[in-house]
């Protein structure tokens, strides 16, 4: 059996909107990245139009692989004047 972690995940401005939360708790493959969570969250587009991910406070790629216990941010891009 694959061994399989719990993660946070956190929604930030009109992805919180979207889920109708800002917080969620996800079990994932080990060894899943930033990507895969995006693809599964059916966010993945998001990524390529600006959205930055931030894991345990750190901002990092959407390559980077994801921990046991991590909480992982969505950051979609803010405008205003």
């Amino acid at each position: 059996m694959d061994d399989v972690v719990k993660i946070n995940v956190l929604f930030f401005g009109k992805l919180s909107d979207k889920f109708g939360t800002r917080e969620l708790e996800i079990p994932l493959f080990a060894g899943n990245s930033i990507n895969d969570l995006a693809k599964r969250l059916q966010i993945y587009d998001m990524l390529e139009s600006g959205t930055k991910v931030a894991l345990n406070g750190e901002l990092c790629s959407p390559e980077t692989e994801i921990p046991d216990a991590a909480e992982v941010a969505f950051l979609p891009p803010v405008s205003g004047g």
